[in-house]
């Protein structure tokens, strides 16, 4: 199809005709930027627009993509889709860990664009404003965290994401009606699980199970401590009482022992974490006996390239070992790197499941 004359293109960039779109683009030789027929910036006079047929002819001439409209994204790609695409890739930046998620300058100099203008694309597309939405993102996780764990206020607050427990009290009120502290006095009684010991040629196993027989933690007797302190985070206040363990769970682990790699996927679990940290676990999950991966192959998995580091700290917080197998993570070199339970435990782990290994 040939290029529509100069006055039918403006035309089209003054109405913002969709049916223009992909048809051509206007470099604006005022700005040195190119943008697409529906672009929302306010529309440059004719005379300093110039139409070509390809986003190609107008870089190879020297023009900028614009980035409201993205004109250097093909039809149906994210890019293309504009502001709304710039308000998808906040949110799910906002999503990370709270230690993680940037204040209002850098998520906006992230996503290349101005304070203002995200604020405005918020409102347009959300209506609400970063700072909104960042807000309510921190006090769910303060709430999960009164409700699950025993953590003090102070931690509460700087796990949360707020940089002042005066701030995360007043926030709190205003929204809530009620203090942190009037809020975790309204939690449920402590939950009733059963702590079993399960002998294995490498440790004796700590399995914490529900009434219904799945699993809600597994550890190393040597570290029953941090068993506790992780069901304590992840499901509040707990009562453990001495009992077997479940038959299903009990041959299933026999049976991943005697070479069924696949039997772990037979065992019931219940995991309580974050809505980040059961991505991360599931992705472990994920993962084939035999093989590995490393923090970044996580975050690209969970599509969050840049959360490496958050997905470690996710990684340490798995309260159940061997099941949920935080062991088949690995340095980017290759070498085993750290792993809680002790770095022998994890040779024999990864030697039982077939995973070449690189004992650096």
């Amino acid at each position: 199809m040939d290029l529509p004359p100069p006055d039918v293109c403006h035309a089209a960039i003054g109405r913002r005709d969709p049916a223009f779109d992909g048809l051509f683009y206007t470099c604006v030789r005022t700005t040195g930027i190119y943008c697409r027929p529906v672009c929302p910036a306010r529309p440059p006079l004719l005379k300093n627009c110039s139409f070509v047929r390809a986003a190609a002819e107008a870089e190879a001439a020297g023009f900028r993509a614009c980035k409201r409209c993205r004109p250097d994204a093909g039809p149906g790609t994210p890019a293309a889709s504009g502001s709304k695409a710039s308000v998808t890739r906040a949110l799910r930046i906002l999503e990370a860990p709270a230690a993680d998620a940037p204040p209002l300058p850098r998520l906006a100099e992230r996503l290349g664009l101005s304070e203002r203008h995200l604020r405005r694309l918020f409102a347009r597309h959300l209506g609400v404003s970063p700072v909104a939405l960042a807000q309510a993102s921190k006090l769910a996780r303060a709430v999960e965290l009164l409700d699950r764990t025993e953590m003090p206020m102070a931690a509460v607050a700087a796990e949360a994401g707020f940089t002042s427990v005066r701030r995360f009290n007043e926030l709190f009120l205003a929204v809530h009606n009620e203090t942190p502290r009037q809020r975790r006095s309204r939690r449920p009684s402590a939950m009733h699980l059963t702590l079993s010991r399960f002998e294995t040629p490498f440790a004796t196993l700590l399995i914490v199970t529900t009434a219904s027989g799945a699993v809600a933690a597994l550890d190393f007797s040597d570290f029953e401590e941090r068993l506790r302190r992780l069901l304590t985070r992840h499901h509040g206040p707990v009562t453990l009482v001495s009992g077997d363990t479940p038959p299903a769970v009990a041959e299933a682990l026999a049976a991943y022992l005697a070479g069924d790699l696949s039997a772990l996927q037979r065992i019931p679990t219940a995991a309580a974490g974050t809505a980040f940290q059961q991505r991360v676990w599931a992705a472990l999950c994920a993962i084939p006996p035999g093989q590995t991966r490393s923090y970044a192959q996580i975050a690209e998995a969970i599509g969050q390239p840049g959360a490496a580091r958050a997905v470690g700290m996710a990684n340490g917080q798995n309260p159940i070992g061997i099941i949920v197998p935080c062991h088949r993570v690995i340095g980017a070199s290759g070498s085993l790197t750290g792993y809680a339970g002790g770095m022998a435990r994890k040779a024999w782990l990864l030697a039982h499941e077939g995973a070449a290994l690189q004992l650096v």
